[in-house]
């Protein structure tokens, strides 16, 4: 029990000094996970090896980082564009899968080789290309939009594979029959629960949200979960697509948001010991043994995949410049690339020589993910040469936002279009003002679009788009949702071009930096101390309307949410 608790003590002061060093280097968490478990693995130092209390919490990381991950897939955007998701994430899989997995074939390693390396190269990383984009203002972009398109049909697409390397696992040899059955036994599960458990559970978790106590929420979240990872289990299917099936259910739940933000923190510790036992698994010693091998991996993963990415996502439809940047962006591995490989690696279903300077290849890939993206516009218009035409095209989302304010001046632009910023915007309506809202989540944009309110899809965090709606004169800009890179990108974008300009900030006084703290332009309101309507004066207040107007239009939004209720 002592060595346990050592082992654990051990465990998480280096997941934390890691985590630290890495944020403050400002690169990939992850990577300093990565980097943990090869220095505590055998390979090293030893002090940690693999063991049953490891695996099972490397487990429950992956259980939480596929719910996550379901929990973040939107059913409504994928049934919306399910036309392009299809085409360009099935051409992206199968032109650069098939030839990396018929080569593997062809050398004579074997059909389960094959499909797992090939599958586990043609993945990308989910989590860190949202984040990315997101940081970057890039998520509603037409490149952005392509490159979700993929990734979502890639976390589909996991659902056969992982289906595929249980049976193999399990000692079986997966055939159509066989893949089809468990396919066809995961959808069941899914059909069932959606029926069935559905309702019942967007009930339970509305009426626990509603007494406002967010630690039976998490509870209740982490007693769902579970139940779903050991239906899938007892169904003989895999936990983690339990949790997967679990998340795109309650994903399309009211409260789909606040399960998001409550659960993160556990998801990203458990995930960081999933991440901490792919270190342990690698071996080093391969790159001293077969540099070389490490190295053609990596000329697979980055310009070869790149290029097959382009020509896949320039025949489903993309414009050459769009194509080649989200072909760069999405020229890493990811985090089922690395579950593939390493439940290959542990099944023995991949020899060691083969899968160990690949997993050693995704890993560097991920690490060089973030300059991939942040070069990835310059790489596209050098790459486009003279054709200037293509390097200023206008987003969708900066053509309709500009043709939505038009000639607009002293208008308020609502970065987002969640409850608050929506009630906000009735209040503006009623006092006859012109607003435009600017939302990136589909689900809160259409709500706001069957409101009638003038709202479009689009990233407020672009100063492209920004500079689109015309905020360089807007009266006033409302921000509902604090994230500090983009909120303090947003507000310092404003400060300097708009010169009398006010902000409506949502956010504690920890959102905010030195700036927001004494500029007297910023009016912030604290989300644990204020309502919506707090927020629709402060945003009337704001553009100088007068109290007893301001007070009128309170009293009329107070009169209809009551007959509403």
């Amino acid at each position: 029990m002592e060595e346990l608790f050592f082992s654990v003590f051990i465990l998480f002061v280096s997941i934390l000094v890691a985590g630290l060093l890495f944020h403050l280097m400002k690169a990939p968490t992850i990577l300093g996970y990565i980097a943990v478990g090869i220095l505590l693995g055998s390979s090293v130092t030893g002090l940690f090896p693999d063991g049953p209390a490891l695996d099972f919490i490397a487990e429950a990381g992956i259980i939480l980082l596929l719910f996550m991950v379901g929990l973040e897939f939107s059913l409504t955007e994928f049934w919306s564009d399910k036309g392009k998701i299809l085409k360009a994430g099935a051409l992206q899989g199968f032109l650069v899968g098939l030839p990396v997995g018929s080569l593997v074939w062809c050398l004579g390693w074997g059909i389960a080789p094959a499909i797992l390396l090939g599958a586990s190269v043609a993945m990308s990383s989910t989590a860190l290309s949202a984040k990315q984009l997101a940081d970057q203002g890039e998520l509603t972009t037409r490149h952005g939009r392509v490159a979700i398109s993929v990734l979502v049909f890639q976390d589909l697409a996991a659902i056969p594979l992982l289906a595929m390397l249980a049976i193999w696992q399990s000692g079986g040899q997966p055939g159509l029959v066989e893949i089809s059955l468990e396919v066809l036994k995961v959808l069941a599960i899914f059909t069932v629960a959606l029926a069935l458990a559905r309702p019942v559970l967007h009930w339970l978790l509305m009426a626990i949200y509603r007494r406002g106590n967010s630690e039976l929420l998490v509870l209740a979240a982490l007693a769902i979960i579970a139940m779903a990872a050991e239906s899938a289990h007892l169904a003989g299917a895999s936990a983690a697509l339990g949790a997967f099936l679990a998340g795109l259910i309650l994903g399309e739940s009211d409260v789909r948001h606040r399960i998001e933000e409550d659960l993160r923190p556990f998801r990203d510790v458990f995930a960081s010991i999933f991440f901490v036992s792919i270190g342990l698994q690698l071996d080093l010693s391969q790159l001293g043994s077969s540099p070389l091998a490490v190295l053609a991996w990596l000329l697979v993963l980055l310009p070869a995949k790149a290029s097959l990415n382009f020509i896949a996502l320039k025949i489903s439809g993309s414009s050459a410049r769009d194509a080649l940047q989200t072909a760069v962006i999405l020229a890493h591995g990811g985090e089922f690339g690395l579950l593939l490989l390493s439940g290959a690696l542990t099944a023995s279903l991949i020899s060691t020589e083969l899968g160990q300077p690949l997993l050693l290849a995704l890993v560097v890939s991920m690490g060089l993910g973030p300059i991939l993206f942040r070069s990835s516009e310059t790489i596209a218009r050098n790459l486009c040469g003279g054709k200037s035409r293509m390097t200023n095209l206008p987003q969708t989302e900066e053509v309709e936002v500009a043709r939505e304010v038009r000639a607009c001046i002293n208008h308020i632009v609502f970065c987002g279009a969640d409850n608050l910023a929506r009630s906000a915007a009735r209040a503006v309506r009623l006092a006859e003002l012109d607003f435009v809202m600017i939302e990136p989540d589909l689900r809160l944009y259409l709500t706001a679009r069957e409101e009638g309110l003038p709202v479009i899809l689009g990233d407020p965090g672009r100063t492209a788009t920004l500079e689109a709606a015309r905020a360089n004169v807007a009266a006033a800009i409302v921000i509902t949702k604090p994230s500090s890179q983009r909120q303090n990108r947003i507000v310092d974008w404003f400060l300097e071009g708009n010169a009398h300009g006010k902000i409506v900030l949502l956010g504690t006084s920890q959102d905010r930096d030195e700036t927001m703290h004494t500029d007297q332009r910023i009016l912030q309101l604290d989300p644990e101390l204020y309502l919506g309507m707090d927020l629709a004066r402060l945003v009337l207040s704001a553009v100088d309307l007068p109290k007893n107007e301001i007070e009128k239009i309170s009293c009329t939004l107070t009169s209809d949410a009551a007959d509403h209720a």
